[in-house]
């Protein structure tokens, strides 16, 4: 059985409930039923037909949203991973940003300066530590993102971020902080040359979603395979 073929019989059983619902409403009202009824057991009744029917309408809204997105009939945004949607959790934020030191004579001033390489190094630390969630100055990073050098700006899912730069990551502060702060890891080799890294434990911040379009462009679910018949 495909996975939307429950949703779409749940949303029709419940539509037949409505129906027989009203039907059974009609069919009392002909047989005279309702006029013997106190008009204060009428409102009453009335209010609480109305409460529930918005909330079987919004059942119903929910239902289709289900179908839609196991269909893969919707928005690019809802057939996009759940794990790339917005994420709030306790990890660290790293603050990053050219060297304020004065270069001497000869010294090559790129050095002074963070790169996309230098970005791509902390990031790739916190994955190895566990991070379940990152982000690059608002810039969600998933399997599709990409952190690439655009001349003298850094380009982040394909859109331009400048310094200072800000990493998010959600996942054990403990762990990731004991990674950044390794002896000799990269935090500790940027600040060598005067990159400013600042490094804070954070209980609770949030990963905003990813905005780099739909999550595959030819890629499909392969549904499973059915059992053979005897």
């Amino acid at each position: 059985m495909k996975n939307w073929t429950a949703p779409v019989t749940l949303i029709s059983a419940t539509v037949g409930v409505l129906i027989a619902a009203q039907f059974k409403a009609q069919a009392t009202f002909q047989e005279g039923g309702l006029p013997s009824r106190r008009p204060e057991e009428l409102v009453v009744m009335f209010k609480d037909a109305e409460t529930e029917n918005q909330r079987l309408t919004q059942q119903v809204e929910g239902l289709r949203d289900q179908v839609k997105l196991a269909s893969g009939s919707g928005s690019a945004e809802a057939r996009m991973p759940l794990r790339w949607g917005a994420l709030e959790g306790p990890g660290v934020e790293i603050q990053i940003a050219d060297s304020a030191k004065a270069l001497t004579k000869g010294e090559n001033p790129n050095i002074a300066l963070v790169h996309n390489e230098d970005l791509l190094k902390i990031v790739n630390e916190l994955r190895a530590s566990g991070a379940e969630a990152i982000a690059v100055n608002e810039q969600r990073l998933v399997e599709a993102s990409e952190v690439s050098c655009a001349g003298p700006t850094i380009l982040v899912n394909k859109t331009r971020i400048a310094p200072p730069f800000i990493i998010r990551a959600i996942g054990d502060t403990e762990t990731m902080m004991a990674a950044l702060q390794l002896r000799g890891g990269v935090v500790e080799y940027l600040q060598f040359y005067g990159i400013q890294v600042t490094i804070a434990k954070k209980p609770s911040l949030l990963v905003p979603m990813y905005h780099g379009g739909a999550a595959y462009q030819f890629a499909k679910p392969l549904n499973a395979k059915k059992p053979e018949q005897n």
